[in-house]
């Protein structure tokens, strides 16, 4: 048995947070794949478990989790069956929650004890006695709007730049955002990697994989819809798909997993952020 369930943050915390969700499994030893996601705090409710980067580092979990921005695909290993309760944390959701560098923890798993304290010790036993997702979603809310004196901190108008120019098609040019932020290539990419955990041009490259990959698992187009736009030749497209999904084109249609299928199926096709 696998279930994931996903709940949309309310308006206010839409900028900071992709989604909440629940995924609960009583399957011991599952392995898989995952995408290279946006940052994310997880709370582990039941279970233990393992993730392995994309430079071969194997982490184990934390109760209290936070995940930083991938560039690569991961994989996920349980060692017992599970149950845990997680949220995606956009760019600006990183830069308000932690207000580090985020390139300093891309691909890296920080216990959340170290920089919050008993605070998020306390929120696990609330998850705990919560009954349904929806109770858990709304107490993490109140948790996340204990934060709220940090969104000045946030650099919005170049994040909308960023996301508008990601989105904008699956090779955007660089000269592009340079136009639209009056910035020079430099600064660009030193607020990227800040922000973002990376800098434009792997930015595009990880969207423009991960785009493909939905549409590839939804059955909306094949890898030959996306070369000259996006990519060289077959080749390429393969290599980009298993570098930042794990899979190659033929695996993504024909075999992926019935976690990379929940977590794609419910992806914003229509943002450059692939729902948590």
């Amino acid at each position: 048995m696998i279930n994931l369930e996903y709940a949309d943050p309310p308006a206010d915390l839409a900028p900071y947070v992709s989604s909440c969700y629940l995924f609960d499994t009583d399957e011991a030893g599952l392995e898989d794949f995952e995408r290279a996601y946006i940052a994310q705090f997880r709370f582990v409710l039941r279970g233990s478990g393992e993730i392995v980067f994309n430079d071969g580092s194997r982490n184990l979990y934390y109760p209290q989790t936070i995940v930083g921005p991938r560039t690569g695909a991961s994989r996920m290993s349980l060692l017992e069956g599970a149950r845990v309760f997680g949220a995606g944390l956009l760019p600006a959701g990183w830069t308000a929650l932690l207000g580090t560098p985020a390139d300093e923890y891309a691909n890296r798993i920080i216990d959340a004890r170290t920089l919050f304290g008993d605070l998020v010790v306390d929120f696990t036993k609330t998850l705990h006695e919560c009954a349904t997702l929806a109770d858990m979603v709304s107490a993490f809310n109140d948790l996340a709007r204990q934060y709220a004196d940090r969104v000045q901190t946030v650099p919005h108008w170049f994040i909308r730049a960023v996301d508008g120019w990601l989105g904008s098609k699956l090779t955007p040019d660089i000269a592009d955002l340079e136009a639209e932020t009056g910035l020079s290539r430099r600064q660009i990419e030193k607020l990227a990697k800040q922000i973002y955990g990376a800098p434009p041009k792997l930015l595009v490259r990880k969207y423009r994989a991960l785009r493909t990959a939905n549409a590839i698992v939804q059955g909306l187009g094949d890898w030959q819809d996306f070369v000259d736009e996006g990519y060289y030749d077959q080749s390429h497209c393969i290599r980009e798909l298993k570098e930042f999904t794990g899979m190659t084109p033929v695996q993504l249609r024909d075999h992926a997993s019935r976690t990379m299928k929940m977590t794609t199926g419910c992806a914003q096709l229509g943002a450059i952020w692939p729902r948590s």
